[in-house]
């Protein structure tokens, strides 16, 4: 990893707390982690058991997010420090059972969550890289964000895990309803908001008729 000051902002879309230990990690780089994780927590109690009840996993995250801040406190970051993204990559909890009981707490990123590439150019960033565990294009949900960049003057690039090679540049293609209003609402049909923020319900049972 290159040190803070490569003109560069890191997005770690990794899967459950791997990208919190990898921004903590980055840290030490002189980055400044940036958590962008919009589910929440299901409970531990009823017909389903801990991690079982929610779709998307995110206790080992809760987890990491406590530790790591005992060790970022001790860490004295430039105000202008780069910042590095931490996304789960099983936000959309895909291969996950929708069943009555469960607690929903898939998410999705969206372009509001991130900086405009615009203000990115202001504070010296010039390039992103995106890390992520296989795959050659990123998820259609961050593909908005990444592509709005690119078309901002942000040059993308791409580093997987399963693979030796240093990061190599992409070109991140227009993601389906790119640039709509309409797109976002889309996005949403489906997802279930939590009254405190974020995303997480109950799948509710199915009404007689």
């Amino acid at each position: 990893m290159p040190a803070a000051g490569d003109n560069a902002a890191f997005v770690l879309d990794l899967p459950g707390s791997d990208g919190v230990w990898t921004g903590v990690a980055l840290a030490s780089r002189g980055y400044r982690p940036v958590a962008l994780y919009n589910a929440v927590p299901g409970p531990t109690t009823g017909g389903w058991i801990g991690a079982f009840a929610s779709l998307v996993d995110v206790e080992p995250i809760v987890a990491a997010l406590w530790h790591g801040t005992t060790y970022l406190q001790r860490v004295t970051l430039a105000a202008g420090a780069p910042p590095v993204f931490l996304l789960d990559a099983n936000r959309r909890g895909e291969g996950g059972l929708v069943a009555p009981g469960r607690f929903d707490n898939r998410s999705i990123s969206f372009t509001t969550d991130f900086p405009s590439a615009t203000f990115l150019a202001a504070h010296g960033i010039r390039r992103a890289v995106l890390i992520q565990s296989t795959g050659d294009h990123p998820q259609p949900d961050l593909a908005h964000t990444l592509r709005r960049w690119q078309d901002g003057g942000i040059a993308i690039e791409l580093k997987r895990l399963n693979a030796s090679e240093p990061p190599v540049p992409i070109e991140v293609r227009k993601p389906f309803g790119f640039g709509f209003l309409w797109h976002r609402a889309l996005r949403m049909l489906g997802l279930r908001r939590h009254r405190l923020g974020g995303f997480g319900g109950f799948v509710p049972e199915p009404s007689a008729g």
